[in-house]
């Protein structure tokens, strides 16, 4: 006890710490050891016997058993508190080298180390605040049955984190005796738990509207030590108040650092002192609020309390909440600042609590392992590979399903992370590479541990879970079974061992440990895993490769970021390269659309960078056709911003590199890798100078298959071996491929060539590690920048030897040779022909015309007879007047007008042979008429010029007036105008009638919206549609689109949303700066738009309700807002006027009615007038549930919920007939489409139902009617639909068939990405649309453009996106 003795001085001074540190840890490490019992109560039998009460996580009990730094958090900092969602405590404490365990009650358990989706159910659960008196409720009424969530407070906190075992607790402010409490007795339970739950509270002293002086006197009596920490100010200090650093109330101790506070509390646990410890730690200086200040709000908001009489546990609620406002939220950023402030500090003292009770100067969980070169964060497994070896294997290679196959079955030691690790360490074996997995505590654990020691890894970093902490822990294992030529057939991997258990303390702890130079992180982790390895990567300086394992594991790098850490772009990414195979990297693409990380400002930022626009036929150029048209470059280069090196694996096809280049890469610069250049930064981006793309054909054929089982993996343990040595990433991917190939043929999972006795790939690798630290000593030591020297294809030792390598070169096929001799001219004949007299225009329009080589020449096109101008749409920024055209320049100069004309002196002969790129410059790009075009003449350059000029610089009105022509003003939706005038917005008041403004120049300029080009019948063709993504529409809703329209004469899309805006758009993907411009907005105040329609055939109104009593109808020409909200004789009907329908003729307008009388009614009212005129009655169980006007206005076709179809007349006001859609199921949604129906029935050729089940049946309406002598009509009753589409799973809310009738979009808003398009009169649904990519989310309401080119597409998070269709 001598020493113990001598420890006490020591904790509670702050002078001779340092000097007698190994005194005081070796007395605790005695103390420690022997009294246990007393320190961690519950870290062996008590928490056994503790298990079926509180639940521990894995994770923290593996740090307390470990000694790791634990801290507590509490609970009610996220259910109760006013704080927001991204105060990242959990992440402060993993950053300063903690384990971060929240506290709280879930569902009645309660639980230490509370994961962010448990917290998320709790805030959700409505919980209850939780202190020492309500945690035997909740957990009593969770034993019965009742689970009931809770969020601890200080004091419930305090006793489940030292239950658990942990000794620090880090929040943000104590509670304490309350203002006038000598008389109320109003004192927070924190304080007496403080009294007798031995636990450290690390907070910014007590809540500043307290009694501070007389919490701190009932501390004392508690026996509670109170200490400050000192922040660099000399002798004695005061307590903290809060948001205040000075309280003027000094306080009892002072503590200069965190080992001081540290050794404090091991003081305690070794005198087996049960009374808690607070350590006040004050804001920081820059976020504190003024005494003085903050002093005259307290009181405000005291007085206010007790003047309103809250008092109990309602009374610091209420005063914060005034606080803030008196304030104007600078209490909140203060509060904010001071929690992340308090958590750090606790965590700070956590590491140094584990420091001193292990009697070390260094923190604990940094482990004694030797530095490596790589290290492999990944799995390792016990592999079995079944090959069928059957009779008829020879014709029929593949195993037979459901029944027992012959097989020769192999058992060897796998997983990604162990092939990859082994690869590189068998690659070069002069520098050190470590294996960093888990095993699990049976026989396949013994069997991998023993095969990784004798095959030579390292085996410190591989930890092995225990039987008896982690019972359902098994070794992970994975099975093959392969067809007789080797092929993969099935594959079953149990990989839980890395998904259930999660250890990101030791993670962190083991890179810095290792300093790795590179480290590779394979996908089978946990998604907070793989983020907590990167984390622990980029902290240590590490370069980051990701392994995306499989198709399914390959998303997990692109998951939810909620609660965890970001991806980062560049040029900060997390993760530097990444070796994914085409259908690994699809899977990575949609997993980034689908979470949305290509919506981040900082994405776009990079993208716009990277100058991709019309980028199609260079990704042609660098890769092929055939990979453009499946989406693998492009999908690579929207990865980029993320993962700034991807090499793809394309097995036969070999790997294309992808990466960004740095403003200053030598490869810019470089002639030799001047063909790799993709792209070319072009907006002065501080980083991003280009994009390098190269396809490396497959070094070779492979006939001899043995395995297929980790040729990836060693493709990837060679990269990483050479890129770890300083070889140029461009000149090492032959060389793994050619590793790749070697495993191809060994029955390993990594061949033994690559090993000592097969010296000769290793050569080949040294050669190139030589040649680079020979001939780029000047160069960057970047290992993923560019070499300027190209490696051949290493066909011999001596070759790789040579210092001065050529730069490959590809012969030019005779394609490109013709191409280039049209483009750059033919220099060889340019004498011959320079003198010639039928060198003329003529001549060369022919060379042109021989060049297409097409089957069919211009005499056979049937365009002959159609003027140039109209085969184009020209953007012109402004409407230019009719007779005017001239004004822009012809389209294209005739030949026979030139010769008889004098041609002007400026005009020059040979601008027709001059070549000009649009695309890559900046400043040309707006005289591209799409996005796709790059290359034009000079003489059409010349002419986009002036044209550009007349946008820009308009004839004056005198100039106008003096031509004759009346002056016109520049229309408001031009793609040149700002966004502030491109938008009125608009807002209408819901009780009183109002106005918009008219819009005039909308209007005015009408003409100018007009398609010109000649509408050309098409005819799509079944089972594969083309059809391609348009841009999309700029202004977000910012809630559900409920409602799109397409304007019957102008390409112009109205939209509508439950946000009460409409917006209209000018269709023009092409327009420069923004495409779709936005025409006008209107803001319908207290009215929820659900559904707005354009007045046919004009579309010079439109109408719009929500679920209210009255429609509004919308006159564009002069901006008047009109109000219906009566409709005589049947406002009972008619409870809300939301679902609507116009007649195509423009004079009706239908309405969706109810009746007590069950049935449902339709009424029609005159447009004109608004006045009801006519009712269709429908009986039919559950009402009607939708209609549509026949084509010629004369019905409409009526749906009932129980499947019932009336085909009712206007002329007549009766049902013609009544019929029954086959099997329905509760019918949801109709709609008729199609052209040559039936007169008599309006003629539309198509009806579609849709019904709950998902099952949507098309009826050809020719079908229905049956022959009949007389002159009634005579219908099937139950007629056979002609199709019935089964593609959806969930029920049918969307149908709309293309104005053209050929198409039929189907859907549910109940499921994401249920959209599908069906071909007509086939019947047959598109497989090609959409496809996984396509990002659709919750379809809310589906349009066709006017011409049905265009499909409109809007979901629940109100976006609006855009795809045209083409013939």
């Amino acid at each position: 006890m001598t020493c113990l003795r001598q420890a006490l001085p020591l904790a509670r001074g702050c002078h001779g710490f340092t000097n007698r540190q190994t005194l005081l840890a070796r007395a605790c490490r005695r103390s420690f050891s022997a009294g246990q019992r007393l320190s961690h109560v519950s870290t062996s039998g008590s928490l056994a016997a503790l298990k079926n009460v509180l639940k521990v996580s894995e994770e923290v009990t593996d740090a307390l058993a470990t000694n790791k730094p634990v801290v507590a958090l509490e609970s009610t900092i996220y259910t109760h508190g006013a704080l927001g969602n991204d105060l990242d405590l959990e992440g402060v404490v993993r950053r300063n080298g903690g384990v971060p365990a929240v506290v709280g009650i879930l569902a009645g358990v309660p639980t230490v180390g509370l994961l962010p989706e448990e917290v998320t159910r709790m805030i959700e659960g409505s919980p209850r605040k939780v202190s020492r008196r309500d945690i035997a409720y909740l957990v009593g009424m969770g034993m019965t049955g009742n689970k009931i969530h809770g969020g601890t407070t200080i004091a419930g906190t305090m006793i489940l984190a030292r239950l658990a075992g942990i000794r620090v607790f880090g929040t943000g402010g104590l509670g304490g005796v309350h203002r006038g409490g000598h008389e109320s007795f109003d004192i927070s339970a924190d304080l007496t738990e403080l009294g007798r739950t031995r636990i450290a509270v690390i907070s910014s002293g007590c809540k500043g509207f307290l009694d501070i002086p007389r919490t701190l006197e009932y501390l004392e009596t508690q026996g509670a030590p109170v200490s400050t920490f000192a922040d660099g100010r000399a002798g004695s200090v005061d307590f903290p108040a809060f948001w205040a650093r000075d309280s003027g109330t000094k306080s009892p101790f002072v503590v200069h650092d965190e080992r001081q506070a540290a050794a404090m509390i091991l003081a305690q646990e070794s005198l087996g002192i049960e009374s808690g410890m607070l350590f006040a730690n004050p804001i920081p200086d820059e976020f504190s609020i003024a005494r003085a200040d903050m002093d005259a709000m307290i009181a405000q908001a005291v007085n206010e309390s007790a003047q309103q009489g809250v008092l109990g546990s309602d009374n610091t609620p209420f005063i914060l909440n005034r606080i803030r406002d008196l304030s104007s939220g600078r209490s909140v950023l203060a509060n904010k600042v001071l929690v992340r402030a308090n958590v750090e500090r606790a965590t700070k003292i956590a590491v140094a609590l584990s420091q001193l009770t292990a009697g070390e100067s260094v923190p604990t969980n940094k482990l004694m392992v030797s530095q490596a070169d790589v290290l492999v964060a990944g799995s390792v497994a016990i592999d079995l590979n079944c090959d069928y070896v059957g009779e008829d294997s020879l014709g029929q290679p593949s195993p037979h399903l459901h029944t027992s196959n012959p097989a020769h079955i192999g058992q060897s030691i796998g997983g990604v992370g162990r092939n990859v690790a082994l690869a590189a360490q068998k690659t070069m074996q002069s520098f050190k590479v470590r294996l960093c997995s888990m095993i699990g505590d049976d026989l396949a654990g013994s069997t991998v541990m023993s095969s990784l020691k004798t095959s030579g890894m390292d085996t410190s970093c591989i930890k092995q879970l225990s039987r008896v902490q982690y019972p359902a822990s098994r070794t992970a294992q994975y099975v093959a079974v392969n067809d007789a030529n080797k092929n993969l057939v099935l594959g079953m991997a149990d990989m839980g061992i890395f998904t259930a258990h999660s250890f990101p303390g030791h993670w962190t702890s083991t890179v810095k440990a290792s300093k790795p130079k590179w480290l590779v992180v394979d996908g089978n982790w946990a998604d907070r895993d793989i983020r907590a390895w990167m984390e622990a990567g980029k902290q240590n300086r590490a370069r980051v490769a990701f392994e995306p394992v499989s198709k399914e594991k390959s998303t997990r790098i692109f998951c939810s970021e909620r609660g965890l850490e970001s991806l980062g772009v560049f040029p900060c990414p997390k993760v530097d390269l990444a070796t994914p195979n085409q259908y690994e990297l699809a899977a990575m693409h949609a997993a980034a659309q689908r979470n949305e990380y290509f919506e981040d400002p900082r994405w776009w930022e990079i993208i716009d960078a990277l100058g991709m626009r019309g980028a199609r036929d260079r990704f042609v150029k660098l890769t092929s056709a055939g990979m453009a048209d499946a989406g693998i470059p492009q999908q690579v280069i929207q990865l980029l911003p993320y993962i700034p090196t991807i090499v793809t694996k394309l097995g036969s096809n070999g790997a294309l590199l992808t990466k960004i280049l740095k403003k200053d890469d030598p490869c810019l610069y470089d002639s030799a890798s001047e063909e790799f250049i993709l792209s070319r930064c072009l907006n002065n981006h501080p980083e991003v100078g280009g994009v390098y793309m190269r396809l490396f054909p497959a070094v070779k054929q492979v006939d001899d298959v043995v395995s297929v089982n980790g040729v990836g993996d060693t493709f990837l343990g060679v990269l990483i071996a050479g890129l770890a040595q300083g070889a140029k990433l461009e000149s090492l991917v032959n060389i793994a491929q050619k590793g790749a190939t070697l495993t191809l043929r060994s029955p390993h999972s990594v061949s033994d060539d690559l090993g000592v006795g097969h010296c000769h790939f290793r050569h080949k690798l040294l050669g190139i590690k030589n040649n680079v630290s020979m001939n780029h000593t000047m160069e960057d030591n970047d290992p993923m920048s560019t070499s300027s020297e190209e490696d051949s294809d290493f066909a011999s030792d001596e070759e790789v030897t040579r210092q001065n390598r050529k730069a490959q070169t590809i012969d030019k096929d005779s394609d490109e040779e013709e191409l280039e001799r049209f483009v750059l001219g033919d220099t060889a004949n340019f004498r011959d022909n320079l003198f010639r007299e039928d060198s003329r225009v003529g001549d060369e329009d022919s060379r042109l015309a021989r060049f297409g080589n097409g089957e069919e020449n211009d005499s056979e096109s049937g365009l002959e007879e159609i003027d140039d101008a109209d085969l184009f749409t020209f953007d012109v920024g402004g409407v230019v007047p009719s007779g005017d055209k001239d004004l822009l320049g012809p389209a294209v100069t005739k030949v026979d007008e030139a010769s008889e004309k004098d041609i002007p002196a400026w005009e020059d002969s040979d601008d027709e042979r001059l070549t000009i790129s649009l695309a890559d410059t900046a400043q040309l790009r707006k005289l591209r008429i799409s996005e796709a075009e790059d290359v034009v003449n000079g003489t059409e350059y010349s002419r986009r010029l002036r044209q550009q000029y007349v946008r820009l610089n308009p004839l004056p009105e005198w100039a106008q007036e003096a031509d004759g022509r009346p002056a016109k003003r520049r229309r408001r939706s031009s793609a040149a105008a700002s966004d502030s005038d491109l938008s009125d917005l608009s807002s209408i008041d819901d009780d009183t009638d109002a106005s918009a403004l008219p819009l005039d120049a909308f209007l005015r300029d009408a003409n100018a919206l007009k398609d010109r080009t000649i509408q050309v019948a098409r005819k799509l063709r079944p089972e594969v549609i083309d059809i391609q993504r348009s841009r999309d529409i700029s202004d977000a809703h910012r809630e559900e689109v409920t409602s799109l329209a397409f304007h019957p004469e102008y390409p112009v899309l109205l939209s509508s949303s439950t946000s009460s805006i409409m917006y209209l758009h000018h269709i023009d993907p092409t327009a420069h700066p923004t495409p779709n411009p936005l025409l006008t907005s209107a803001q319908v105040k207290q009215v929820p738009v659900r559904r707005a329609q354009f007045l046919y055939p004009s579309g010079d109104k439109i109408f719009f309700a929500g679920r209210r009593r009255y429609i509004h109808s919308w006159d564009l020409a002069t901006g008047t807002i009109q109000k219906t909200n009566k409709m005589q004789g049947h406002q009972l009907e008619q409870r809300t006027w939301e679902r609507f329908r116009l007649s195509p003729c423009g004079q009706y307008i239908g309405f969706i009615a109810t009746t007590r009388k069950g049935g449902g009614v339709i009424n029609i009212l005159n447009v004109n007038t608004m006045q009801w005129i006519a009712a269709a009655r429908l009986d039919s169980r559950g009402g009607i549930i939708d209609f549509s006007w026949w084509s010629n206005s004369h019905g409409l076709t009526i749906l009932g919920k129980g499947g019932h179809v009336g085909e009712w007349s206007m002329a007549s006001r009766r049902f013609l007939a009544i019929w029954n859609d086959e099997g329905s199921n509760g019918a949801t949604a109709m709609a008729l489409g199609g052209r040559n129906g039936p007169v008599v029935l309006g003629g539309d050729r198509w009806v579609a139902i849709g019904s709950n089940s998902g099952v949507t049946n098309i009826y050809d309406r020719q079908a229905l009617i049956l022959p009949s002598s007389d002159e009634e009509l005579d219908i099937r009753e139950r007629p056979e639909p002609a199709r019935r589409l089964m593609q959806l799973t969930t029920p049918v809310t969307i149908l709309t068939f293309s104005p053209d009738g050929q198409l039929l979009a189907f859907g549910s808003r109940h499921k994401k990405d249920a959209l599908r398009l069906a071909h007509l009169p086939s019947c047959t649904v598109y497989r090609n649309w959409p496809t996984e990519q396509t990002p659709l989310g919750r379809i809310s309401d589906v349009a066709f453009g006017r011409k049905s080119d265009m499909l409109a597409v809007g979901n629940d998070t109100g976006k609006i996106r855009l795809w045209e269709i083409r013939s």
